[in-house]
This record gives structure tokens, C-alpha cells and sequence, in this order.
């Protein structure tokens, strides 16, 4: 698969497991220590990331960074 279409697979996940939790962009922000653009660039696929990001992403969340690459 191409890398793009890939970061937007993970950002939809990360847009979903965010929806899930009732939070707001701002709060996945202060949760994970990313801006709140940063946050909507990853969630719109706009954005590359590093595998750290996700995992900060999925700590914030309480789950397995994993989950989000599925």
C-alpha cells in the first residue's frame, strides 16, 4: 500500500477511538503532548508521523499503539 493511503487508514483510527472517548481534539492534545493541529492533520492524513507520535496517540488513549495500525 502506498504510505499515504496508510496514514489515513491510522488516522481515521485515530479519529474513531477519539469520537469513542467523547474527547475533543484539544483534549487528545493535552492527553498526548501534540498540538491540536497536529492532532486534526493526523486524523485528516495530511500529516506524516513517527511511530512515537502513535504511541503517545495510544498511550493518551490507554491502549496498545498497535491498535491504531490495524
Amino acid at each position: 500500500m502506498k504510505i499515504k493511503t496508510e496514514h489515513q487508514k491510522i488516522g481515521l483510527n485515530v479519529l474513531l477511538q477519539r469520537r469513542l472517548r467523547g474527547w475533543t481534539q484539544e483534549e487528545l492534545s493535552v492527553r498526548s503532548g501534540l498540538s491540536r493541529a497536529r492532532i486534526s492533520n493526523i486524523e485528516h492524513g495530511k500529516e506524516s508521523f513517527t511511530l512515537t507520535t502513535i504511541m503517545n496517540i495510544g498511550k493518551a488513549f490507554g491502549i496498545d499503539y498497535k491498535e491504531l495500525l490495524k
